[in-house]
């Protein structure tokens, strides 16, 4: 057995969501003392995870000299969400039923939301290409 507690990606996950929650670039030790769970990595584990996540693109290191570093998310939760379902969205063959099926998922607070981010577009007379 490798001892793994975490599935696979799943510490990545969490040190993103860990610097979401911080406004501004956060240090390897204070990323540490933020988890909660009881599973807290090895430092030297993190910084492993961290330097993964940039070869990623998903950081940005932020060097004021050797012995401080600091880390920040290159884009916010949503911007990666968002890209995500959008490169999914172009991958399909058929855009209509995947926006159909989407659609069939969301609650009406949902509904709302994407009403309100799309209001803004079609108010300034800009459309997307179909």
């Amino acid at each position: 057995m490798s001892g793994r507690t975490r599935e696979r990606g799943q510490l990545e996950a969490e040190v993103m969501r860990i610097l979401w929650d911080h406004d501004d670039a956060v240090g390897a030790r204070a990323i540490q003392e933020s988890f909660e769970d009881g599973h807290v990595p090895a430092y030297t584990t993190l910084l492993t995870v961290l330097d993964r996540l940039e070869k990623k693109g998903e950081v940005v290191r932020i060097a004021t000299s050797p012995r401080k570093v600091r880390f920040r998310p290159t884009r916010s939760d949503g911007e990666r969400a968002g890209a995500a379902m959008l490169s999914v969205l172009e991958g399909t063959g058929d855009r209509e039923e995947a926006l159909a099926r989407f659609a069939d998922h969301l609650t009406a607070r949902d509904v709302e939301m994407l009403e309100r981010a799309l209001r803004p577009k079609h108010a300034t007379g800009h459309k997307q290409a179909g």
